[in-house]
């Protein structure tokens, strides 16, 4: 195995012209004339936000922004992740005339999905008999209210989940989804931390993977790094040798010879790759890039990436 950059990783998307992957690679920018005023390229959470977007899964405010750093409170929440999921759709949500927890007006905006919801058995509320729609809601909240509004969803096994989410805690069974289906981030120490307070960002980001996943059975998410300048020449698992300048790089299982299309999700630049090596190995890590491959997505001194990555040809 060939030595690698010690440095976190993320998955891209990746496209593939198999003759000319080590040469010409294919370059797709998100064009997004109409996208919110406040998301530009370099965004972290660029390609979920103009993808939701442009398919009317999200809304933005008045003044043309969505601000992706804003904090978001369980009830905006809770109305995003079931039309989202299309749970429920818009025209089923009607009026109420009686309150579905003690501290949501019939009268209110979100008396309408709080109800619905809990209707579904999405939401239960707190023991208190409350549903504190003002509240932030945080992480763990946020998988199990949206991965409940999918109640066909089989969940792996609980054991050896996180280093900060075990299989003793309420949300287990959907942190051990989450990272099944590489839904969100995981840093190097293979920690999620559950307790965060969610961004707007972050969830279209969680939403945006769902959808991916369950539309492209071969996508994953997650960090790329790349071969350091060490690594030229070297053998690789395939027997080939690493040209850092070629647009190849390393996964855990994919047969070599595989082409993936790797996409930077903060830009919306799309590569292809032929696969050639084992690893990486890092929590929440998923692709090795090639020097020439990683610096036609990103400039070299970010060092990592987030990216989705998906086959495009098996060998």
């Amino acid at each position: 195995m060939s030595t690698k950059k010690n440095l976190t990783w993320l998955l891209v998307p990746i496209i593939t012209l198999i003759a000319t992957i080590s040469h010409t690679p294919t370059i797709i920018r998100a064009e997004s004339p109409n996208n919110f005023s406040d998301i530009k390229e370099g965004n972290s959470h660029f390609v979920a936000i103009d993808y939701l977007r442009a398919n009317n899964i999200i809304q933005g405010y008045e003044d043309g922004t969505f601000k992706s750093k804003q904090k978001i409170s369980r009830a905006e929440a809770l109305k995003i992740f079931i039309l989202a999921s299309k749970a429920v759709q818009e025209a089923d949500i009607v009026k109420i005339n009686e309150s579905p927890l003690s501290d949501v007006p019939t009268d209110s905006w979100f008396a309408p999905y709080v109800a619905i919801a809990k209707e579904k058995g999405i939401i239960s509320g707190y023991e208190d008999g409350t549903f504190q729609p003002d509240k932030t809601i945080n992480l763990a909240e946020s998988l199990k209210i949206f991965l409940s509004c999918y109640p066909e969803l089989e969940y792996p096994s609980t054991d050896d989940i996180f280093a900060d989410a075990v299989s003793t805690d309420w949300f287990a069974k959907y942190a051990a989804y989450a990272k099944q289906k590489t839904l969100v981030n995981i840093t190097l120490e293979n920690k999620i931390d559950p307790n965060q307070d969610m961004t707007r960002g972050y969830m279209a980001e969680i939403i945006y993977r769902k959808i991916m996943n369950d539309s492209i059975s071969n996508m994953e998410f997650g960090k790329a790094t790349y071969y350091g300048n060490g690594a030229d020449g070297a053998n690789t698992a395939s027997g080939e040798k690493l040209n850092n300048a070629n647009f190849v790089a390393a996964h855990k299982t994919l047969p070599f010879g595989t082409i993936v299309e790797v996409t930077n999700l903060a830009t919306g630049k799309s590569i292809q790759v032929k696969i050639i090596d084992r690893g990486p190995y890092g929590h929440g890590r998923i692709i090795d890039l090639s020097m020439g491959a990683f610096a036609t997505l990103a400039d070299l001194s970010v060092g990592v990436i987030n990216v989705q990555d998906k086959v495009i040809h098996l060998p």
